[in-house]
């Protein structure tokens, strides 16, 4: 393979262009020429379809592209051949000129990677065009014509494509985009600018009545800064007005239509279908609809991969189809529809839908298993139904990919059953990557941002809200009990001061599989924000979708509804059992220290519901103050928490006089020897490990070292 130093090279980036875009319009014609019942449209299509190879064929000359040049020549051939005959081409020549298709976009490759094809290129498939024209000719009993056709065709001229539009790169697009999303960010710097400018007027009005000596000099520092804000808020109104024009042309010109998404799926279902020996069509609804083509792009492979599964997994062979009372040929249908500042896409087929005992089985999970969170399961890589691996299904990794790429893309990916038969994957994604609108919330000492399209509301929390529900700790909310996650120990913040006996804000968001509760210290305000990409080191990281900069210069990370919703699930008692019942025992004051909101209030759920009094800390000086103050029968303590970790907090009880003998254990995320047995040695009574918790065996050590 050579580089194309030979050849100019904006006309090959002109060329390399039409020609992916030209095997795609080729690759779609032939299938609507299949597709149709009459036979004056077959006529029609294939009419159209010899003027589109012929354009191509001009092009590839001019640049000695010779591949694909041959290749459109006698695909010319066959198709001149059926226009001049009138003759409606059979499905083998259809399959043939798929393959050139095929053939030509493998070319567009070769081009898009700076490389010419190698000179061997497509030859098979010119042999194939070649011997079909050769066996027409047989039965028609004539010789084939080997020249190029010109069927009284005229080459469409070329400068009648000027209709206006032109070409723009896509990176240009997106650096436009950046710049006006710029724009608007900085109009909130300027209207924070006119505050504090009216901020010190007000400061020099009250200066004037200090003294008379001051009064002149204030007054005319008033008036300037008077001006100054008048005009800081009229230059904000203008800028505004100019950026916000700016983006929504932006935003103009980078829109396609979705069912620029879904090129070439038809023929992914054609030739899937008739591989497996079974029949399916594809449907297109909201194919009109105006997308982002930074979201365009990245659906794509998704959609691909959706509809992959689908006949492979869902639509059934004919006969199995005709048993169960439906037609033939079975349907996929992909339909995309725009609800407030989000987007929906949905791919559902009319197959057999999910077996739930071999999803269960699969995904290693019991039968009775809630089905919306086991169709989630899914997702999840290694899963499939499939009995056997084959070239279609079975690896379980296609759905996998699906849903990380829909959450690059900020949007999350869910599973249904459709009751009358079949399955239904709905995306639902952001309608630009570019600015999104966000809720600031704080964590510890952090800012993190929630997509305003996945809020529902904010509420507050008291402590009496936790619940247990089916083994799993949920709070009680408006809507019901939902899951929820403890923001700052999911992300690793340090907590704030906060004590969970005090009503605490929480945002409930949708997410996969249902509402949930995010358990914040603070909800800062609103606003639009530019989304900047995370970064190469950063890419796998599936907690955060982006990263802002706050009109105050901090830096906020996007989080990731779909991750939270996963850590939500995961929110359960640690052995999955009800609270157990209370014991007929003299009430004892259990004092425990976490610096884990979900900790404390967990080990509280538990020990409360076994007939104790509890108290809480946070960290191992607020336990000595209350121990001080209040007292306690026992501490259960945390290890890794700041100010006072849990074996100085155990080494400070031992040495106090009062509380010497109160039994402590330990609950601690370490898992060597080394530091169980200095847990022990600190004097501590017991020492547990959080990831082997285990209820019951917790109320059965307390009970033990009281």
């Amino acid at each position: 393979m050579t580089k194309p130093d030979e050849f100019d090279r904006e006309l090959l980036h002109m060329f390399t262009q039409e020609v992916g875009e030209r095997a795609s319009d080729i690759e779609q014609a032939l299938l609507a020429i299949e597709g149709t019942g009459e036979a004056d449209e077959k006529l029609r299509l294939e009419e159209q379809l010899l003027r589109r190879v012929h354009s191509l064929k001009g092009a590839a000359g001019l640049l000695q592209v010779r591949g694909v040049e041959s290749i459109c020549h006698w695909m010319e051939e066959i198709l001149a051949i059926a226009v001049n005959e009138q003759r409606v081409l059979e499905k083998p020549k259809l399959d043939l000129l798929l393959s050139a298709a095929d053939a030509i976009r493998d070319a567009a490759r070769f081009l898009e990677a700076g490389e010419t094809p190698p000179p061997a290129h497509g030859e098979s498939v010119v042999d194939g065009l070649k011997a079909a024209i050769a066996k027409g000719a047989d039965q028609r009993g004539g010789k084939p014509k080997l020249a190029p056709p010109s069927g009284g065709l005229k080459v469409p001229d070329r400068a009648s494509d000027t209709d206006g539009s032109m070409r723009v790169s896509a990176d240009r697009l997106d650096t436009l985009l950046y710049r006006s999303g710029e724009l608007l960010s900085f109009n909130a710097i300027i209207l924070r600018h006119a505050e504090e400018a009216s901020s010190l007027r007000e400061q020099a009005r009250k200066l004037r009545g200090v003294g008379p000596e001051f009064a002149a000099q204030a007054a005319s520092i008033e008036s300037g800064l008077r001006q100054l804000a008048t005009s800081l808020r009229q230059d904000m109104r203008v800028m505004h007005r100019a950026a916000t024009a700016l983006d929504h042309e932006v935003r103009h010109a980078r829109t396609q239509p979705f069912v620029e998404a879904c090129k070439g799926l038809d023929r992914v279902v054609r030739d899937l279908a008739a591989a497996s020996g079974k029949l399916a069509e594809l449907e297109i609804k909201g194919g009109e609809i105006e997308i982002d083509r930074s979201i365009l792009s990245g659906v794509n492979d998704s959609l691909r991969h959706l509809v992959r599964n689908a006949v492979a997994h869902g639509i059934q062979p004919p006969e199995e189809r005709q048993a169960a009372g439906k037609p033939e040929k079975g349907r996929v249908l992909i339909a995309a529809a725009i609800s407030g500042d989000r987007m929906q896409v949905r791919v559902e087929d009319d197959g057999r839908g999910f077996d739930i005992a071999s999803l269960s089985k699969a995904a290693g999970a019991a039968v009775g298993k809630n089905e919306t969170e086991l169709l989630q399961r899914v997702f999840e890589p290694g899963v499939s139904t499939s009995e056997s691996v084959t070239k279609l299904a079975g690896r379980g990794i296609g759905l996998d990919i699906v849903k990380r790429n829909v959450e690059a893309l900020r949007g999350t990916a869910e599973v249904s059953q459709i009751p009358s038969g079949g399955a239904a994957f709905t995306l639902t994604l952001p309608l630009t990557l570019a600015t999104v609108r966000v809720l600031e919330v704080l964590a510890g000492e952090h800012v993190f941002t929630i997509d305003t399209a996945s809020v529902q509301r904010v509420i507050r929390i008291h402590a009496q809200d936790f619940a247990m529900s089916g083994g799993r700790c949920v709070v009680s909310t408006q809507i019901g009990p939902i899951p929820f996650v403890d923001l700052a120990n999911w992300s690793g913040a340090r907590p704030g001061q906060g004590d969970v006996q005090q009503a605490m804000p929480a945002i409930v968001v949708d997410a996969p599989g249902g509402p949930i509760a995010v358990l914040v210290d603070a909800v800062a305000g609103e606003q639009e924000l530019l989304a900047r990409p995370l970064g190469p080191r950063l890419a796998k990281v599936r907690r955060y979708s982006a990263g802002m900069v706050l009109p105050d210069g901090r830096i906020a990370l996007l989080l990731n509804v779909a991750a939270l919703a996963e850590a939500a699930a995961e929110t359960r008692s640690p052995d999955g059992a009800r609270v157990p019942q209370p014991i007929s025992a003299t009430r004892r004051r259990v004092l425990v220290v976490d610096d884990s909101k979900y900790v404390r209030t967990l080990v509280k759920l538990i020990l409360e519901g076994a007939g104790y009094d509890v108290a809480m800390a946070s960290n191992g000086k607020e336990a000595l103050d209350q121990l001080g103050d209040h007292g306690a029968d026992m501490v259960v303590a945390d290890v890794d928490m700041p100010s006072m970790n849990g074996f100085e907090l155990t080494e400070a009880i031992r040495r106090s006089e009062r509380f010497t003998d109160t039994p402590v254990v330990l609950v601690t995320g370490r898992e060597t020897l080394e530091d169980k047995v200095r847990g022990l040695r600190a004097g501590a009574n017991a020492y547990l490990r959080k990831d082997q918790f285990d209820a019951q065996h917790f109320l059965e050590t307390m009970r033990r070292v009281v």
